[in-house]
């Protein structure tokens, strides 16, 4: 008869074996996963050499310009993403990757000011001369210091969930969630799959988890939400290709760092001299943009349009009216864009 300690060791082996095999071959498909999607990445956009430094770009589309600056984490992927239909729409999308995001170096732009100036010398390399800013989030103050340095530039400023105050700490709560993650070491290219993965499989928790750190609403508010967009196979699909424009997540972390660095010393702009005219679009239920905020600052902006999405959060795009966002910017677009 077998000693009762050797059958419990043998399967004790076993099961160390078999946990090994898995854990092998989950880091053998992320590692395939990641080395696939770098590729992707490198394969979809050039590196266009300017008088201010290298730019990350592609361009989609004809017709009159519109030029992206995306959010945090983001890059030229997630410019595509939030200028979905555009170019389908008769203009030309410009979608770059902001300094320190894929492979636009932090060196082509540190400051808001400066990546203004490397987006001009993009511009003048592709020989395009007027555009219409599109900025979102953390991309907003690159965009207008845009407008405000080169307004014989601009046909028009789109903002969205912008950002209108510094970030007076590092306090967790004061920063986009994906941004405090990173801070904290809380993510990397593996917390970027899973939500990749999650996103897939289970796109039900990841939105849950979204709209709890996007959005001020109710648990019951957030639940609308999340069913509406389950319910919408356009802002479904919006969601997944959002959530892939944050991975893998090493090649913008050096962006979004820079990012939170820039926004906590945001200055005070100037909103009286944006010649441009100015559509501000932004969710009533966004933590981080109360209505005295924005009250404030589009009685500053002479030409202004401000939309207030009343069910949204950060993400405007996800809601009820989610779908009218798009709409919102062609409206504008056909009012003030130019050749």
């Amino acid at each position: 008869m077998k000693s009762p300690f050797r059958v419990i060791g043998r399967v004790l082996f076993l099961l160390v074996v078999v946990t090994l095999l898995v854990i092998g071959g989950v880091l053998a498909y992320f590692t395939s996963w990641r080395s696939d999607k770098l590729a992707e990445l490198e394969e979809g956009s050039e590196v266009v050499k300017t008088a201010w430094g290298d730019v990350e770009a592609v361009t989609r589309g004809d017709g009159p310009a519109v030029l992206v600056f995306h959010a945090a984490p983001g890059g030229y992927d997630q410019a595509l993403i939030l200028a979905q239909g555009v170019d389908e729409a008769g203009y030309k999308v410009i979608a770059p990757s902001r300094p320190g995001y894929l492979r636009t170096p932090l060196a082509s732009g540190l400051l808001p000011v400066q990546q203004a100036d490397v987006m001009v010398a993009l511009l003048d390399t592709l020989d395009v001369g007027k555009v219409t800013l599109l900025g979102v989030a953390e991309g907003t103050p690159a965009a207008i210091e845009f407008a405000l340095k080169y307004p014989q530039r601009v046909s028009g400023l789109v903002l969205v969930s912008p950002v209108l105050r510094r970030w007076i700490s590092w306090k967790k709560e004061e920063l986009p969630p994906v941004a405090s993650g990173i801070l904290e070491g809380l993510t990397g290219d593996v917390g970027s799959w899973i939500a990749v993965e999650k996103a897939g499989r289970d796109p039900r928790s990841l939105l849950n988890a979204m709209e709890a750190m996007t959005s001020s609403g109710t648990e019951e508010q957030h639940a609308r939400i999340v069913d509406g967009v389950l319910a919408n196979p356009d802002q479904l699909e919006w969601f997944r290709g959002l959530v892939g424009s944050y991975a893998p997540l090493t090649p913008r972390e050096t962006g979004t760092r820079n990012d939170i660095l820039q926004i906590r010393n945001l200055p005070d702009y100037p909103y009286e001299k944006i010649a441009a005219p100015t559509l501000l679009l932004y969710g009533a239920l966004d933590p981080r943009l109360p209505a005295d905020l924005v009250a404030s600052v589009t009685k500053r902006i002479p030409s202004v349009e401000a939309a207030s999405l009343p069910a949204e959060g950060a993400v405007v795009w996800l809601g009820p009216d989610g779908d009218t966002v798009r709409e919102r910017i062609l409206a504008f677009l056909k009012k003030t864009a130019q050749p």
